[in-house]
């Protein structure tokens, strides 16, 4: 039991048994959290928000191991931790965590891993127990050729009929299709986000400042938004494909064959 008036409370959250296991429970952690929150004492909050944040740590670092060779994802990963852990530790609507802490940490940190594989467009390969093997793939900026033709390259050259990235043309045209693409987007707010992110690489914070939202709101709607326009491309594309192959049919010259009297029959 927690002795919220303790003086040497930061000491006694820090207490082990014989077995290093904490005297004091995440579980228990979190309960005080959420009876201090309802008191009204943010002091208290704090203190023991950060005890929790304290604990959990070392098992943020391990589950993100398969980030260290991205410092900047593997950052953002674990902030993404902490703040969805800090949110739910002052939801009393969230109650697995009080049950089965352990378990529910290792989910947290298997939904933000995962959430960050997928936004950045990486994938792990897997073991035969479906567990990451190895680094994400993905191809190295440092392997892709550019498509900008070398001063050196002559008017005949291979090279020559690459297609420059800076035309006007291709801008324009990449302009267009943009704003196509984003008006499947009904709220102009989550085509701001996607704006703001895809196209001006802001960062997570300063885009929730422009938008006046709170940076788990942005990230939330930012993914939905993506995971509904990448529906409505494939739905275009399968659309474009049905369309063709039935062009395709209606084109087809029609087959004849002879008849038993030597005569074209149509088939």
């Amino acid at each position: 039991m927690i002795n919220l008036q303790d003086p040497a409370l930061r000491e006694q959250l820090r207490r082990r048994n014989p077995e290093g296991r904490y005297l004091i429970s995440e579980a228990e952690l979190v309960l005080a959290i959420r009876a201090c929150d309802a008191q009204g004492d943010s002091e208290r909050v704090r203190l023991l928000s950060e005890a929790l944040v304290e604990r959990c740590g070392p098992e943020f670092q391990r589950r993100t191991q398969g980030l260290r060779h991205r410092p900047d994802l593997r950052e953002e990963a674990i902030a993404n931790m902490v703040e969805h852990l800090l949110r739910e530790a002052l939801d009393s609507q969230e109650v697995f965590m009080t049950q089965n802490f352990p378990h529910y940490l290792r989910c947290l940190c298997a939904d933000e891993f995962t959430r960050v594989l997928r936004q950045e467009g990486l994938h792990y390969r897997r073991d035969s127990e479906g567990r990451p093997a190895g680094q994400p793939q993905h191809i190295p900026r440092s392997l892709i050729e550019s498509l900008q033709a070398s001063p050196s390259e002559e008017e005949g050259s291979p090279g020559a009929d690459v297609a420059d990235p800076q035309d006007a043309y291709e801008r324009l045209h990449a302009l267009e299709e943009s704003r196509r693409i984003l008006a499947y987007l009904s709220d102009p707010l989550d085509r701001k986000i996607v704006v703001l992110r895809v196209f001006q690489g802001l960062k997570w914070d300063d885009i929730a400042q422009l938008c006046q939202r709170t940076e788990r709101t942005v990230r939330l709607r930012y993914e939905k938004a993506r995971t509904y326009l990448r529906a409505c491309l494939d739905r275009e594309r399968e659309e474009l494909e049905a369309a063709l192959m039935q062009l395709t049919h209606q084109r087809r010259p029609a087959q004849h064959v002879p008849t038993v009297h030597g005569q074209n029959q149509q088939r």
